[in-house]
């Protein structure tokens, strides 16, 4: 799973761009890059470029040696000019080298060719948590839970040896297809957070490290393991909540409200949470270094008692079904799964129109699953609905597998909520009329809504006409059924009627629905 033989060459389409993982994150000001592909740096001979950014350009590549891929991280000349920057560069390097933990990135050598100073390291194939979450909201409980506990493992691993990350976020953070999370950039992330080269007053800073920065990072103080346990509660309140605690117009304002704020209680944002898990993350956040568990092996103990007590839950998922130390597959039966649709931007479809179509027919077909039974569905068979829905999480973008419910759990609760994964998967795709139809039947379910679907109907119904550009129309229906959506409305249709709001209040003079009034408890976070 973390790297591919010859024989198993990732497909273009099925690569994961690793750019933020591996600390290249886009940036508009960069100098132009050489593309390197094709080229060999000493046993590594460089495929292709996954990514470039302000301090490397990063290739998928292969170990000719070992028969292997990896990603080879290829330093910018004009940083490793400077020969003390170099030699704490290499430091750092064979430091998290040094660490050698299943949720971890290794770390596998440093090297020098042809004038390029370079990082071999494990190659991933998956997503980050930041592209997890945008695809499919805030991950269910169990999921998270399971997330939390790999991320908790490596950053108590880390502490001791005494290896402070200092750049803990969603794009460092690594979800492999068979649920095994790994933690990119150990030991090198304070590279570049030494404050000659992150410019905090850039204007329009939205995500980034400010985002997840510890009070004592953001005011330049000593940090040492604490700081990344901050870093991760505000990462772990983001997966939960669907965004981060602090917003801004800045980077400095992100960061001044580390120090100076206090985020909004996670448990009026997801109030359907047990009260230890919210408690648990709010303490991670504590302002004060000595008010914050001391350690993260502090965090794995509360973690493993939460999951026991959970566990007396008859419907809760079985976290067996994507074991995170051998990665297997407890399916009776495994189908091999389609290549991916790469997603389209809302940009693209709103230039080129509606690309889908209904073709005739009533709404009927959603709630009558078996006019849906496809044996030709990619997706891998559970035995209950939670563990199928849990599944499909993992997955992330794969249609099979939410459709895959609704052919072989067709009345459960996870069933509905597979569709509104699926409907938000097919906004992000451009095929809103296929998004319209699921969203349209939910609001047919208020004669009989116990699963609680007529909200997110309309919440979809919102979304759409922002999509489409129709604001006036967006902004009429929050209103009129603001209500409705302020007080039942949860899940990962919620942070997208933020952003719907937000989007309406740029265009239009006077919009009857603002987050003050759909979500007034969310307006007290300072």
């Amino acid at each position: 799973m973390t790297s591919e033989n010859q024989e198993k060459r990732p497909k273009k389409e099925e690569v994961n761009e690793q750019t933020e993982m591996l600390g290249a994150s886009e940036s508009s000001h960069e100098e132009a890059q050489v593309d390197l592909s094709n080229k060999t740096l000493g046993e590594f001979r460089l495929i292709r470029r996954l990514g470039k950014g302000g301090m490397a350009n990063v290739y998928l590549a292969e170990q000719t040696a070992l028969n292997r891929h990896v990603a080879i991280k290829v330093m910018k000349n004009d940083l490793v000019s400077d020969a003390t920057y170099l030699d704490r560069f290499k430091t750092e390097a064979m430091a998290a080298a040094n660490l050698n933990h299943i949720n971890i990135v290794q770390v596998y050598t440093i090297g020098e060719a042809d004038g390029y100073n370079y990082i071999a390291q494990e190659y991933v194939q998956g997503v980050n948590l930041r592209e997890f979450i945008a695809k499919n909201g805030p991950p269910e409980l169990s999921v998270s839970l399971h997330l939390m506990k790999q991320i908790a493992s490596a950053l108590q691993k880390a502490g001791e040896v005494g290896i402070v990350h200092r750049d803990i976020k969603p794009e460092n953070i690594m979800i492999s297809r068979k649920g095994i999370v790994k933690i990119a950039d150990f030991g090198l992330a304070q590279l570049t957070l030494s404050g000659e080269r992150m410019n905090l007053t850039q204007e329009g800073v939205t995500m980034g490290t400010p985002l997840y920065m510890s009070p004592e990072q953001v005011k330049g103080n000593k940090v040492d393991h604490r700081s990344d346990i901050y870093s991760l509660g505000v990462t772990c309140y983001h997966m939960l909540a669907g965004r981060p605690p602090f917003r801004g117009q800045t980077a400095i304002a992100i960061a001044m409200k580390h120090v100076n704020s206090q985020p909004a209680p996670l448990s009026k944002r997801r109030p359907d949470l047990p009260v230890p898990v919210c408690d648990m993350i709010h303490k991670m956040m504590a302002k004060k270094v000595t008010d914050r568990y001391q350690d993260a092996g502090e965090i794995l103990i509360d973690l493993r008692k939460i999951s026991r007590s959970l566990q007396g839950d008859k419907d809760e998922v079985s976290l067996s079904a994507f074991d995170s130390n051998t990665g297997a597959q407890t399916s009776s039966r495994a189908i091999q799964p389609s290549p991916k649709m790469k997603p389209i931007s809302w940009s693209r479809y709103l230039v080129f129109g509606i690309l889908f179509l209904a073709a005739g027919g009533t709404l009927g077909w959603l709630s009558r699953p078996r006019l849906n039974t496809n044996p030709q569905l990619n997706a891998i068979e559970r035995n209950s609905p939670r563990e199928q829905f849990a599944d499909a999480m993992l997955i992330g973008n794969s249609e099979d597998a939410w459709k895959y419910l609704r052919v072989k759990f067709p009345t459960s609760q996870e069933r509905w909520r597979a569709e509104e994964r699926l409907a938000i998967q097919y906004m992000n795709q451009g095929r809103l009329e296929e998004a319209r139809r699921i969203f349209e039947t939910f609001i047919e379910q208020a004669s009989d809504d116990k699963f609680n679907l007529v909200p997110v109907g309309f919440a979809g119904r919102a979304v759409i006409a922002a999509l489409e550009k129709n604001y006036q129309a967006s902004d009429q229906i929050l209103a009129d059924n603001a209500q409705r959506l302020s007080q039942k409305l949860d899940g990962p249709m919620k942070p997208l009627v933020r952003e719907t709001i937000l989007q309406n209040e740029e265009h239009l003079e006077n919009p009857r629905m603002t987050l003050s009034k759909m979500f007034p408890e969310e307006t007290t976070e300072g």
